[in-house]
């Protein structure tokens, strides 16, 4: 009997988040939790080497996969993941307290949070979020910093190179 009970309120727990989650997407136009392979990930850090002092931004963070590895690599940078969805947030929140990580990660919406001290910009979102993203990075963004887009590109920014993996393209881009 209490398996059945735990059963119910596990399942109940699952198709809140999968409602939740479908209502941001189709209403509220956020990424759908999509979480890029690791060799995309480890591609992107072998282009990038942020030195103490410098600011790593991961944008619609999910699982904080890219600044995990970032944070191995290159543990001197400051590293700061932005996610809105509560359930990612709160497991990933979770782990990397588990993991005695120095990863800031916060649950917030990416266009409201400054991006004023970036030096790097890693998302991997939807077109859709692209165009107010772009005009977000051209306010607040110095000249300089590095922006990073897995699968879609960010109009209107100054491509710097792009690199083709067999899942797709990956676009840098200067401010």
């Amino acid at each position: 009997m209490i398996f059945l009970i735990i059963l119910e309120v596990v399942l109940l727990v699952i198709l809140v988040f999968v409602a939740m989650n479908f209502f941001n997407i189709v209403f509220r136009g956020f990424a759908p939790f999509f979480a890029a392979k690791p060799e995309v990930i480890e591609t992107i850090i072998d282009n990038i080497k942020p030195v103490k002092g410098q600011v790593v931004y991961e944008l619609g963070a999910g699982t904080a996969n890219f600044l995990k590895g970032v944070e191995a690599r290159y543990p001197e940078a400051t590293l700061i993941g932005i996610e809105n969805s509560f359930y990612p947030y709160l497991l990933t929140k979770t782990k990397l307290k588990t993991l005695k990580s120095k990863i800031d990660f916060r649950r917030g919406d990416l266009y409201k949070t400054s991006l004023h001290d970036a030096s790097f910009i890693y998302c991997y979102l939807i077109p859709t979020m692209m165009p107010k993203l772009s005009e977000k990075i051209q306010k607040e963004c110095r000249p300089g910093t590095i922006v990073i887009s897995y699968l879609f590109s960010i109009p209107n920014l100054s491509i710097r190179k792009t690199i083709e993996t067999k899942s797709g393209n990956i676009y840098f881009y200067e401010v």
